[in-house]
């Protein structure tokens, strides 16, 4: 008993004190696991994912200007509050704004929704996967924040599993953290807590699961 109980401090002690002494190292690759970047030059369409706008719409239409598709288009998201829409631009509007402000001429087009509009990545891969079939898309990049690109390139991974559109994923960064400092603000830790949650949530299912209710 003795033995174990020294066996137990010894490995507590060693725990804690390389959390004190590596603990940059260990934040900066946790965070770098949920980052991944496969974008090439020469897909059919970028796609822009909804959630968060001023980050991925700008980083798209960078991908855009390098030549990294012809195409642009972002996903219908479900309004939180339908009686007060009115009163924010949308999403394709915001995208629009943007493209002028970056002095570039861009069709925008919006990917319909087969649900009423998205509420997860899931539903946005179903319908990216609907529009990529009727258009005869061979390549597509999806575009999300970077903290946030290996759970959507896994989701859209199994939705498009038995099509033969390949996809691939660009991370938009942000100016308040990145994987080397994200720990030091409320939004960094926040983002990578909801993260941490999700990830196994979208790694068990292949859809959205029932016990979550979006609706």
């Amino acid at each position: 008993m003795k033995t174990f109980i020294k066996i137990f401090i010894f490995s507590f002690l060693l725990v804690t004190s390389s959390l004190v002494f590596f603990h940059e190292k260990i934040l900066i690759g946790y965070a770098n696991f949920f980052s991944i970047q496969t974008a090439k030059p020469g897909a059919d369409a970028i796609i822009c994912l909804s959630g968060g706008r001023r980050t991925r719409v700008p980083e798209s239409l960078s991908l855009w200007r390098k030549g990294y598709a012809s195409s642009l288009f972002m996903t219908d998201q479900r309004q939180a509050n339908s009686a007060f829409a009115d009163l924010e631009i949308s999403n394709l509007t915001y995208a629009q704004k943007v493209t002028a402000r970056m002095n570039l001429n861009v069709p925008w087009e919006v990917i319909p929704s087969q649900s009423g509009g998205a509420t997860s990545t899931f539903d946005e891969a179903y319908d990216a996967l609907v529009l990529g079939n009727e258009l005869g898309w061979k390549r597509v990049i999806i575009v999300t924040d970077e903290y946030h690109t290996r759970r959507a390139f896994l989701a859209f991974e199994k939705v498009f599993k038995d099509s033969s559109i390949e996809v691939e994923v660009s991370g938009a960064g942000n100016e308040i953290f990145d994987q080397s400092n994200w720990w030091r603000s409320d939004y960094g830790i926040l983002a990578y807590i909801s993260e941490t949650i999700k990830f196994p949530v979208y790694l068990l299912w292949d859809k959205e699961p029932d016990l979550v209710q979006n609706n």
